[in-house]
């Protein structure tokens, strides 16, 4: 590393950090990675499903300073900030300077945000916490989240991962044997000291050895079972996420409604390529190079180097306060949404009146948000972009209609059908991801095959075919190309 974290920080945290990594392994073996909404007034993450009480630890600006969330006016006074200042205390107490300023410049280090995630791993152990959760804010800055829901377990000794672990604390450029005495310390073990090792028993009667040279630097951890054979389980027990803090969304609270579900399943792919096709428009004939356009609503412009695209506010939304709003004058936008969903002018849909909408009920906020706004800006014609989190509607007619091709589709689907998932009922799950392949082949003119059920569902495209593949829940977990009928495609 170019930069270091002070010796004063990782004495601190070096005793932690081999149970810090094997607490944050549990943690996304029970909580698996998706993607994660929070709410820093409650305060909670939701990640697969599962919501947990969780706090803000800091955020990464795009200048790679790390903000800690007790001084971040944007967060500093909600509840979800409070165990970020216990950090500051300890850092007080400790002459630990990274704990005790408010913002702390990672931009030296080769990538800041691989410091980010070091740093976050370290305040696990400093908490004492159940896991970390890293997600953004709608600046699309990176927010670094711990929990310490009681309902993730402390992780039992996963003593047959220790060298792993140990590959990150080299990184960090901690003494190894003073981590594999803290994670001794942690699990009640007494370590046992020999020429060039150090051993201990494990709870189940095991036995863990971790070969030492120089004092210092840990060479090789070897693992047996009770009376010296092999781990029955390979050094890594069976544990089960317990009952959340926090109650649970009912298994079709927090999803999408049925009605513009159906809506949204036939249009998100398609948003999606149209989105790229205006930004291969923009990169043609507008001198779009990859910095972010200006939105020049007086005008009604979205502008690039050479020229602008016309343009209107489709809505907004703020993740940490927790709501969506659609822009004033988009009254029409929203009547064709209700029409194609087959809804009266007058019935109540929070989701296309005017007011603003609370995303706290659904599962996941953020999807929510995007479903509206794609979905009505494909609905009524245009295209959907966003700056930040501002979304916009491009109603330009020198765009033209966007093709697709093997590659452009795979891509397009995967990533439409990824807004979808966690808002779409167990029970319509398979049909709504089917419409969401059937309806870009139809709309691309190709052809539909089913041969492939119950596993993928095939468009063809002359001699090539794309294959999207469904998991045992009816989600899209796959997307290929290839030549039409081979095998391996």
């Amino acid at each position: 590393m170019n930069a270091q974290f002070s010796d004063a920080l990782l004495t601190l945290a070096g005793p932690r950090l081999l149970w810090s990594l094997e607490q944050l392994d549990l943690f996304d073996q029970l909580v698996p990675l998706d993607s994660t909404a929070y709410d820093l007034n409650t305060p909670k993450a939701e990640r697969s499903g599962i919501s947990l009480r969780a706090h803000q630890i800091g955020a990464l600006d795009n200048a790679g300073a790390w903000h800690w969330a007790w001084a971040d006016g944007r967060v500093s006074d909600t509840p979800g900030a409070a165990r970020s200042a216990e950090l500051r205390e300890l850092g007080t107490r400790e002459g630990v300077g990274e704990l005790a300023g408010p913002v702390l410049d990672l931009s030296g280090f080769p990538d800041p945000r691989i410091a980010a995630n070091l740093l976050l791993t370290m305040c696990l152990g400093l908490l004492d916490a159940r896991g970390c959760l890293v997600t953004r804010n709608h600046q699309q800055e990176p927010v670094f989240l711990i929990t310490d829901d009681p309902a993730v377990p402390a992780a039992a000794p996963r003593a047959g991962r220790l060298e792993q672990y140990l590959q990150v604390v080299a990184q960090l450029e901690v003494p190894q044997l003073k981590a594999v005495k803290g994670w001794c310390a942690r699990h009640g073990m007494e370590p046992q000291y020999g020429p060039g090792r150090v051993s201990a028993t494990l709870p189940d009667g095991g036995g863990v050895t971790a070969n030492v040279t120089g004092g210092r630097t840990v060479t090789g951890v070897s693992v047996t079972g009770p009376h010296g054979g092999p781990p029955a389980d390979g050094g890594v027990p069976e544990q089960a996420l317990g009952r959340p803090a926090l109650p649970q969304p009912a298994p079709d609270e927090g999803m999408f409604p049925a009605a513009l579900l159906r809506v949204a399943a036939r249009h998100m792919a398609l948003s999606v390529r149209g989105t790229g096709g205006m930004i291969e428009y923009a990169g043609e004939e507008l001198g779009f190079v990859g910095a972010m356009p200006q939105w020049d609503a007086g005008a009604g412009l979205l502008r690039f180097p050479g020229g602008g695209l016309r343009t209107r506010a489709l809505g907004r939304y703020d993740l940490a306060e927790g709501w969506f709003e659609w822009a004033p004058g988009t009254e029409d936008v929203r009547a064709r949404f209700r029409a194609e969903a087959g809804l009266p002018a007058d019935a109540a849909v929070p989701e296309l009146d005017g007011a603003r909408l609370g995303l706290a009920p659904y599962a996941k906020p953020e999807s929510a948000a995007v479903l509206l706004a794609r979905t009505a800006a494909n609905v009524a014609g245009g295209v959907f972009t966003s700056l930040g989190n501002q979304f916009l509607l491009v109603t330009d007619d020198r765009l033209p209609a966007p093709g697709t091709d093997p590659g452009a589709a795979t891509q397009d689907i995967r990533a439409g059908a990824s807004w979808l998932n966690g808002l779409v009922p167990a029970g319509t799950r398979a049909e709504t991801m089917r419409t969401v392949a059937t309806s870009y082949f139809e709309h691309f003119g190709m052809d539909v095959m089913h041969h492939g059920m119950p596993e993928f569902l095939s468009g063809m495209d002359g001699l090539y075919e794309v294959r999207v593949f469904f998991g045992p829940d009816g989600t899209i977990v796959n997307a290929t190309e290839g030549m039409a009928f081979m095998p391996g495609q």
